[in-house]
């Protein structure tokens, strides 16, 4: 998955890095991630941010993937138990947090869904999930610290995905690069549609609570 999100980066409106990290021109940005980014305006982050996501990949194709330079797209999944009472999350070992399953757009892949289903796959063993809402349910960008390499910064699409049933029927898969994966409990608070971040792990990558805290109205308001 992604980051160090101890330093987030601020983003302004309508803006794309030109300082030389980010390549200028280059392939085509692929159209099934353009109507996504299309989408997000109706994400939680506004569409301010999702305007900004679309100059940034429609500059320059290649940042849908990793080797498009060192600030580039990711892709993850948020995701929830049948009543959304749980969230999925992974011990990510690179950079030592909890967080939510993803990582980088392979080569062959065109949508940021796509690969944001291959991911919660690959890493916790979930298929056939829900797509909460009309596309990405958040767009989030943080920098990264050295233990990423290469990668100064990730531009983040990230889904809001469902399963078909409670957690307790649900066990989850372990992988290669997650030492632990484990459903942790997102209680409503009251009647909600808030709900409760508390009994998330120590450890858990700092923005997360802020992002379960907006994404908790927008699945209220899509389920039922």
């Amino acid at each position: 998955m992604s980051a160090d999100r101890t330093s987030p980066v601020a983003v302004s409106s309508g803006t794309v890095p030109t300082d030389g990290t980010s390549p200028v021109g280059g392939p085509p940005a692929p159209e099934p991630a353009l109507a996504e980014l299309v989408r997000a305006d109706g994400a939680v982050s506004g569409p301010a941010r999702a305007a900004e996501f679309r100059a940034f990949l429609e500059a320059d194709g290649g940042v849908m993937h990793r080797d498009g330079g060192p600030r580039h797209l990711t892709a993850s999944a948020i995701v929830v138990d049948r009543g959304g009472d749980h969230v999925a999350l992974v011990w990510h070992r690179k950079g030592r947090f909890w967080v939510q399953p993803g990582g980088h757009v392979d080569s062959d892949e065109t949508s940021f869904e796509q690969a944001a289903r291959r991911e919660v796959a690959e890493e916790i063993g979930l298929e056939g999930l829900e797509r909460v809402g009309h596309g990405p349910a958040m767009l989030h960008r943080h920098g990264l610290d050295a233990a990423f390499g290469r990668c100064a910064e990730h531009w983040d699409v990230q889904f809001l995905l469902r399963a078909q049933a409670p957690a307790a029927e649900l066990p989850l898969r372990v992988s290669e690069e997650s030492g632990k994966v484990r459903w942790f409990p997102w209680p409503l608070r009251g009647a909600g549609p808030a709900r409760d971040t508390d009994a998330l792990p120590p450890g858990t990558v700092p923005d997360l609570p802020a992002t379960l805290d907006l994404l908790a109205p927008y699945l209220a308001r899509r389920s039922g």
